[in-house]
């Protein structure tokens, strides 16, 4: 059978990381200075600008979720490299 780890333990990243950042106080105040920028924004911007914003918006959030994933499947792949060099060598 052929099982992809990283692909299998996805969600559950996902779901302890999302735990993680809800209840890091930095992440919070981050995420508030966010939303009271964007409010900014609807004062200012006509409908066809803020939504040409949330476009972008969204895209920046789609390509930060991806280069967060690789790099934690990066980080999870060198720590099994490093656990099996050192199981190697107490041999």
């Amino acid at each position: 059978m052929d099982i992809n780890f990283f692909d299998e333990i996805q969600p559950c990243i996902i779901d302890r990381l999302g735990r993680i950042y809800n209840s890091d106080s930095k992440y919070k105040k981050s995420i508030e200075a966010e939303t009271k920028i964007l409010s900014q924004l609807k004062e200012h911007l006509t409908e066809s600008q803020m939504q040409l914003v949330k476009k972008y918006h969204n895209a920046i959030y789609a390509t930060a979720g991806i280069c967060e994933m690789l790099s934690y499947r990066q980080g999870m792949r060198d720590l099994a490299s490093i656990l099996a060099i050192e199981s190697n060598e107490k041999k």
